[in-house]
């Protein structure tokens, strides 16, 4: 079986020029629990299963937005040891039972596909996938991203998805970093390696679970779909860069947590926490202490995310045509595309 497989949707869509959108994998098999929601999310769901895998319905939901919006999902996870760029709802299914509470970073990918495992993927796996030469993905969609961590100067502890966002040519729109990191940090660490950090209709930047502090104004605000677009134009076209650029969508003011409660909530976490496991632990203990409102609050920005993912993807597509570095895509992909 090969390494690398690309479904024959996502590789027809790219040799065409059509707009795709890449989706992580590790909401669905360690970010959101498996137990059914029992209800619909406060959020407009459209067709949401409320005795479905939470996770996995979520992610759907992504999908059936992204497709809204005009673009093809590219949703990236690791199955019978093969990165799979792009996977329906069987392959999802089997992905959530193999792969549970399984997440690999871009650190995990070799691993995991050597050892013939499943694994769903973070942003900086999946952003292993946006720039692989079979098919050079533009942009991707997920809740926030990782960074530097609170106390970092006691123990370093930093999100791969750092050193993904400085090595991948790919627009992510995530709600801004995890609201339980050091926000800060992360930002001084994005400007560090190059990656331009916009924020959409707003002079926040936005914290995840939060719309924003006022003591962390954002880098750059955006109001429209066409800067972005020439922004990202700038960025890979004229000045040739290799890096993110990020694209911070605040979560709607309904469903939002004031920043001060989470970082109560943060405070009060056990920091002996085992490294690497951190993030997770703080947003289930975020999730049990709102009382289901962070669950609410995360299903709601990951469909807002993908939403406006969809958007830029066909904004950045208009009026050219395919990437000419994709010509490769002509030719049959790696394995049988599934």
């Amino acid at each position: 079986m090969s390494a690398i497989q690309v479904h024959p949707e996502v590789r027809e869509a790219l040799r065409r020029g059509r707009p795709v959108v890449a989706l992580e994998t590790a909401v669905a098999t360690a970010g959101l629990p498996a137990a059914p929601l029992g209800r619909a999310p406060a959020c407009d769901a459209p067709g949401w299963n409320p005795e479905a895998h939470c996770g996995l319905e979520t992610l759907a939901l992504m999908q059936r937005l992204v497709r809204a919006g005009g673009a093809v999902p590219a949703t990236v996870g690791v199955l019978d040891g093969t990165l799979r760029i792009g996977m329906d709802g069987p392959d999802l299914a089997r992905l959530a039972e193999l792969g549970a509470s399984i997440k690999a970073s871009a650190r995990d990918l070799a691993v995991v596909m050597a050892a013939g495992g499943a694994a769903g993927t973070t942003v900086s796996a999946t952003l292993v996938a946006c720039r692989h030469p079979l098919v050079r993905i533009r942009v991707m969609a997920t809740g926030g991203i990782g960074g530097v961590h609170r106390r970092w100067t006691n123990r370093l502890d930093v999100s791969a998805d750092l050193l993904g966002l400085a090595t991948s040519p790919v627009c992510v729109v995530a709600s801004g970093v995890k609201s339980v990191l050091d926000v800060a940090a992360t930002l001084e660490a994005l400007e560090a390696i190059g990656v331009p950090v916009l924020a959409f209709g707003t002079p926040l930047m936005p914290l995840f679970y939060s719309r924003g502090r006022e003591t962390l104004p954002a880098p750059r605000r955006v109001d429209d779909i066409g800067a972005i677009v020439e922004i990202c134009r700038a960025h890979w076209d004229a000045l040739g860069s290799s890096t993110s650029v990020l694209l911070a969508n605040p979560i709607a003011e309904r469903y939002a947590i004031d920043a001060a409660e989470v970082d109560r909530i943060v405070a009060e976490f056990d920091d002996d926490a085992v490294a690497g496991a951190r993030t997770p632990l703080l947003l289930a203990e975020v999730q049990e202490r709102t009382g289901g409102r962070a669950l609410d609050a995360n299903i709601a920005l990951l469909a807002d995310n993908a939403r406006l993912a969809a958007r830029v993807a066909t904004g950045l597509l208009k009026d050219a045509g395919p990437d000419p570095a994709s010509g490769s895509l002509t030719q049959p992909a790696t394995g049988d595309g599934r």
